[in-house]
């Protein structure tokens, strides 16, 4: 097993501490019983005084933990659409509305019409649209609400990322959302925007949005409703914290094969064709289908990892750019910027 299958095994049995803790918070906000939505969820501790250092979370217990919180408030976005309340079942009947579908571009409709259907009944005005530009082969995902509140967008860009998560799932593709809007000020704490996008955000534009490769679109559903059923039980931990990667993705298959150790050259695309067994040109075709190429796995590839080791202390940015393969700092500094939309020194 590779460094980074290792990793990504350990990462899918625990839970950062800092969403569990994110999940109680909100409950306290809405004067929910905190112990007994612990109790509910089957926790073994309480997770705002028990020491962070040492608590472990599962996968299972953070998505047991959303659920109850959900029951409680009697409410899927967990109160943070104050817009409209999402009531609960929503989210699967929507999924059973998208399942059926030929394509992803017919799924993302049909929720589309039933949200709109939705939300007017209960009186809120959204815009809610899929864009699609096919010369420049782009896509576009749009929402936004009435309530002007800045943390409200933030929000509504956030479950977004989620549904493009699910996306995903359903056609056994990574979507790699390339750059985003956001009807709100930049927030103050970047933490919850950067988890979801590793990519340039541009605030105080005039909806929220996501932009992704057309190709996903025509891309057929995969999944079934008893797949559907089994997805559900962990869906808060797939949606919020780690996407469900499919093997069946050549993408998953590229990344496993690169690892997490860019010191040394990555594969060229012919020795990569080899170690995959495939022709040149299937390999091209399977890359296109998934709206992707191999120089931008691997440029998300160094850029994930880059992420990651900026988060840590003790790291300079020169240290972090040996670590990802960049042996001039400057180099690293632009990459970095045409990745994520900021040079690795304000991101940090």
């Amino acid at each position: 097993m590779s460094k980074q299958a290792v990793g990504s095994a350990l990462y899918n049995e625990s839970v950062p501490m800092e969403f569990t803790r994110a999940l109680l918070v909100q409950a306290r906000t809405y004067n929910c019983d905190v112990q007994a939505i612990l109790r509910a969820a089957r926790f073994p501790f309480d997770p705002l005084i028990q020491d962070i250092q040492t608590a472990f979370v599962s996968r299972e217990q953070y998505s047991r933990l959303c659920l109850e919180l959900i029951r409680d408030l009697g409410d899927e976005s967990g109160g943070v659409m104050p817009d409209v309340r999402t009531p609960v079942g929503t989210t699967r009947l929507i999924a059973l509305s998208m399942i059926n579908s030929s394509t992803l571009a017919t799924a993302m409709r049909r929720a589309i019409e039933f949200n709109e259907v939705c939300r007017v009944r209960q009186g809120a005005k959204v815009v809610n649209q899929l864009l699609v530009d096919r010369e420049d082969k782009e896509a576009m995902l749009t929402y936004l609400c009435e309530d002007d509140s800045g943390e409200v967008q933030h929000s509504v860009l956030c479950n977004l990322a989620m549904w493009m998560r699910f996306g995903g799932w359903l056609i056994g593709q990574h979507i790699d959302i390339t750059s985003a809007t956001c009807a709100g000020p930049k927030p103050k704490f970047m933490n919850g925007i950067r988890h979801f996008f590793p990519c340039p955000v541009e605030y105080g534009q005039s909806v929220n949005s996501v932009t992704f490769s057309a190709r996903h679109l025509d891309a057929e559903l995969i999944r079934n409703e008893e797949g559907l059923s089994e997805f559900l039980k962990l869906a808060p931990y797939y949606m919020v914290i780690e996407p469900l990667s499919s093997t069946q993705s050549i993408t998953h298959r590229i990344r496993e094969i690169l690892g997490d150790d860019f010191r040394q050259e990555m594969p060229s695309f012919e020795e990569l064709t080899s170690l995959l067994n495939m022709s040149a040109r299937t390999l091209r075709r399977r890359l296109e289908k998934e709206g992707t190429s191999y120089q931008r796995i691997k440029d998300n590839a160094r850029r994930d990892l880059a992420i990651s080791m900026l988060s840590r202390d003790g790291l300079t940015v020169s240290e972090v750019a040996e670590q990802v393969g960049f042996s001039d700092p400057s180099a690293f500094h632009r990459s970095f910027k045409k990745w994520t939309g900021q040079s690795p020194g304000s991101y940090r």
